[in-house]
């Protein structure tokens, strides 16, 4: 004769449950907050990967990353950048300002795979002169050294109606995330009164940022399409350079501090608290590293390409690629949710008054 459980009448259970749960739930968060980080980095191999296996089809490098938008390599260079640059607005930074240039970082980001680059010098000249001739009957094969009008007037217009059409896509979803913002804001009590100064200042610090970038696409756009698509790539291009550069200075310092034990513990995220474990394990080996010296070396291309101009800009976009590549990957490990602190508990990434995206309460 089997004994039958006895029903917990007293609910003396409950606590256990609850606790199981709670940590269920935990783990669900940190392997959301891991895959997305590893997702950033998976959507960057997958770029380079694109572009390697076009130079070697093609026989040649092409003089930039973004020139790759013009071959069989499009879709992956497209949709890789609006990918990466969604998981960097999505993704949390460990401190106010990594914060808000990781959300800037996004938008450039997407920009810059919306916004073509402008094709070469003799692409250029071919697009002013059939303006100039202003006739469609010029139809001579650019082999011969004349104009083939149709061709390019065919590619200019197309790329003027995707980047049409794309920018205005961007800015609705740009205007929707910030009434979305100021709405969980509301809802979580920040502009209400209900947080610290510090929150409120850094929510509207992130939304400032974010809503005077929006601004200005809206206002580029209404003023001259054709000024963007000449001069939007690589305005995106250099600011999102700038942005990855910032992020890693910034996370840079701060992993200094915590290590020096001298970092202000005010206004640190809970992803940072619950890091410095982590940080202390990996302060022997310093796996920072491998991210200072790939630094170096994008450093040393870029002066080589914008100085002396030994190189094409493709090398310096490769050494700024390889750089954010392995300070993310070094960060990712750092800031897993997964890693023991101290105390020996496991816990997931929560919600900080650092951050520019509030979040929906639990």
């Amino acid at each position: 004769m089997t004994s039958q459980p006895k029903p917990d009448v007293d609910g003396r259970d409950e606590p256990a449950r609850v606790a199981t749960a709670r940590q269920r739930d935990s783990d669900t968060l940190a392997k959301s907050y891991r895959y997305l980080r590893l997702a950033l980095v998976g959507l960057l191999v997958c770029l380079a990967v694109a572009v390697v296996l076009q130079s070697v089809n093609q026989g040649h490098l092409l003089g930039s990353v973004s020139a790759y938008y013009y071959t069989p390599a499009q879709a992956i260079f497209v949709g890789g950048l609006i990918g990466f640059g969604a998981c960097m607005i999505a993704l949390q930074g460990t401190t106010l300002v990594e914060d808000i240039f990781l959300n800037l970082g996004g938008a450039f980001a997407a920009l810059v795979a919306i916004v073509p680059t402008a094709r070469d010098g003799d692409y250029r000249a071919l697009v002013r002169a059939c303006r100039e001739a202003g006739t469609p009957l010029l139809t001579q094969k650019a082999s011969s050294g004349r104009l083939d009008c149709p061709t390019v007037q065919a590619l200019e217009a197309a790329t003027r109606a995707n980047v049409d059409n794309n920018l205005w896509a961007l800015l609705v979803v740009g205007a929707a995330g910030l009434v979305v913002a100021v709405v969980f804001a509301g809802r979580d009590g920040t502009l209400r009164g209900q947080a610290d100064g510090d929150a409120l200042r850094s929510f509207w610090w992130g939304f400032g940022a974010v809503l005077g970038l929006w601004l200005a696409v809206l206002i580029a756009r209404l003023v001259s399409l054709q000024w963007v698509i000449d001069n939007g790539h690589w305005i995106a291009a250099v600011l999102l350079f700038v942005c990855v550069l910032i992020v890693a200075w910034q996370n840079s310092r701060r992993v200094k501090e915590e290590q020096s034990g001298d970092g202000p513990r005010k206004g640190r995220s809970g992803v940072v608290e619950r890091s410095m474990g982590a940080v202390g394990a990996l302060g022997r080996r310093d796996w920072y590293i491998w991210a200072r010296w790939t630094l170096l070396v994008a450093v040393v291309t870029g002066v080589l390409w914008g100085v002396f101009h030994l190189i094409t800009l493709f090398w310096f976009e490769a050494a700024v690629f390889v750089f954010f590549l392995v300070f993310w990957t070094v960060q990712t490990i750092e800031l897993d949710p997964s890693t023991k602190p101290a105390s020996g508990r496991r816990t997931a990434p929560p919600a900080t008054s650092t951050s520019t995206r509030p979040r929906a309460p639990a």
